[in-house]
């Protein structure tokens, strides 16, 4: 039995429109969220501002950059040196948490739980 070409043809349609949602969900990274990161010293929010731009509840500014990969951040908390770091991107849905090691300085575990 052959298969009319134009069901084909809406397969491949489905296929491409199915992925490219996927693709553009993870092409925005962490711009406008928040999370809330628990480590062994310290609790803080960080906010993901529009423009790269890195605050958190510490008082710490800096700059975010995503690859569609992995996100990096240049922080600098009062009275410090500046650190960066970088993670594989993991896209978590609110509520959602990871427990990493990628998020701060000394490699120091953390749990990172998205909160917006």
């Amino acid at each position: 039995m052959r298969v009319p070409a134009w069901i084909g043809f809406c397969a491949l349609l489905i296929v491409i429109a199915c992925g490219s949602g996927e693709a553009r969900a993870q092409a925005l990274g962490p711009e406008n969220r928040a999370y809330a990161v628990d480590t062994a010293n310290e609790r803080y929010t960080a906010q993901f501002r529009t423009n790269g731009r890195y605050e958190d509840s510490r008082g710490a500014r800096g700059s975010w950059s995503y690859d569609g990969r992995s996100l990096c951040m240049l922080i600098r908390k009062p009275y410090e040196d500046e650190y960066e770091v970088c993670a594989p991107w993991i896209d978590l849905r609110i509520g959602q948490g990871i427990l990493t090691n990628d998020w701060t300085p000394d490699r120091s575990l953390a749990r990172v739980t998205r909160i917006e």
